[in-house]
């Protein structure tokens, strides 16, 4: 079970028959490395486990690994393109040595004793092994060529006959709960010769999908920026900002922030605990918080996207006279949406019940987006990116899926719908709007035409 160091406070929704449950966090946790509970892996069926043509990485899933990994071949690459084997293996050793205790505390404790059975030694070339594998892998899946890593254009791994399902498999296995190595291993490990040759031949523009982005910002990026301090008479520091532990915490912090609070433009904090989530128009009747895209433009409410990308936490209302806008992220629909965020709702899982960030940005989502008329009119805006037009009018569908039953709200959100659900300008407010606009100009009309009238020709 992973540690916290958090108070979980749940709001209470007593007598609620058709709400959605709400959670507030007091404190931030500390992220861990955990394995997918069992109840979860029965829940997901076995489409949903690892497959047993899927690579395992680190201590959790190893006992039942393929005979054929890659691992070894991989380890094998590496020596073989070394000047010194030996000086090699005594390099690597050192440098996951000087990590050692910091890599193994960033796992949390196994019940089953996968990392306890492991001896020092066992748990040092495990994360080399494995380390290497996993970084030919994200290299190849980056573009690097086959031949630069060492291996045959018909390689059962490597080979050109891999095609995109393969691809997908192995990314689903990199973000897999509990299937993950230490980032600080990982860096280290692209610190080595083997790897700083290699990266050249990695692109230098940011990819546009979410796990190759992932895979390119927390592995590549520092590689650089470590092969440049190098060379530099005076590094560049690297910023204080707590680094992610593990490649899903750098999914989670990419989609959801460090932060991960509603920003609120209208609503100060101090404001927040005058909104009573227990009133009648609150959690008993959340039933009447769920609006669509179309729906809320009848209101009067426009849409508008917030330039980065996939940032769950960056939702506002803004309720300006006539104009109100809600800022929403950009939505990518792709064909890696599904296992990004299958993958982050089981990240939420295994950190405990205080996370619900992205689940609650889900069900948000799903409420929003009911027709195709919904995804139309949030693609004009912006919102909705995507180029497969099939997925593009299947999104309804499959964010209906991905939510499920799982219909949770953080209290930030709720206040976001109970304020959606109040804002209304009716009829006679509209009129007296207008009239005043009227009035204005009609005034201003008058006293141009006045002062026109009164001043004297030349």
């Amino acid at each position: 079970m992973s540690i916290f160091q958090h108070k979980y406070k749940p709001i209470n929704t007593s007598g609620q028959d058709e709400g959605n449950p709400i959670v507030t966090v007091n404190r931030k946790p500390v992220r861990r490395i955990c394995k997918c509970q069992s109840s979860v892996l029965a829940e997901l069926g076995e489409k949903g486990k690892l497959q047993d043509t899927q690579p395992r990485f680190g201590p959790f899933y190893r006992r039942d690994e393929p005979a054929v990994n890659g691992k070894k071949e991989a380890w094998d690459k590496v020596l073989e393109k070394s000047e010194d084997r030996n000086k090699t293996k005594e390099d690597y050793l050192f440098s996951i040595r000087r990590i050692e205790k910091r890599a193994r505390a960033i796992y949390a404790d196994a019940d089953s004793g996968d990392l306890d059975d492991l001896t020092e030694s066992e748990f040092r070339w495990m994360m080399i092994k494995d380390g290497c594998f996993f970084l030919q892998l994200a290299l190849f899946i980056l573009g690097v060529p086959s031949g630069k890593l060492g291996y045959s254009s018909n390689h059962i791994i490597f080979g050109k006959k891999r095609n995109k399902e393969d691809v997908k498999k192995w990314i689903q296995a990199m973000f897999f709960v509990g299937n993950q190595l230490p980032l600080l291993v990982l860096n280290e490990l692209m610190k080595q010769r083997f790897f700083q040759t290699i990266l050249p031949e990695v692109d230098k523009e940011t990819p546009a999908d979410v796990p190759r982005r992932i895979l390119y910002e927390s592995m590549v990026l520092p590689a650089r920026e470590y092969m440049e301090n190098q060379t530099m008479t005076s590094p560049t520091p690297r910023s204080g900002q707590q680094q992610p532990s593990d490649l899903l915490h750098a999914l989670h912090t990419s989609m959801c922030g460090s932060g991960g609070s509603l920003r609120n433009a209208n609503l100060l904090a101090n404001e927040t605990e005058n909104v009573d989530l227990e009133a009648g128009r609150g959690v008993n009747q959340a039933k009447n918080l769920t609006f669509s895209a179309t729906e809320l433009k009848k209101k009067g409410i426009y849409f508008q996207k917030e330039e980065k990308v996939g940032c769950t936490h960056k939702i506002s209302f803004n309720d300006y006279f006539l104009f109100s806008r809600l800022y929403l992220p950009v939505f990518t629909v792709d064909d890696d949406t599904e296992l990004v965020f299958k993958s982050l709702k089981l990240y939420e899982v295994s950190q405990g019940k205080h996370e619900r960030e992205v689940r609650s940005y889900l069900h948000l989502m799903s409420d929003l987006i009911c027709t195709y008329e919904d995804v139309k009119l949030l693609a004009e805006n912006g919102i909705i990116k995507a180029d497969n037009l099939y997925l593009k009018e299947k999104l309804p569908t499959i964010l209906d899926n991905m939510v499920g039953q799982d219909k949770i709200n953080t209290s930030d959100h709720h206040t976001l719908r109970i304020r959606l659900r109040d804002y209304n300008i009716a009829p006679w407010e509209k009129f007296k709007i207008v009239a005043f606009l009227i009035f204005v100009f009609t005034a201003v009309q008058a006293f141009l035409a006045l002062l026109g009238y009164i001043r004297p020709r030349r």
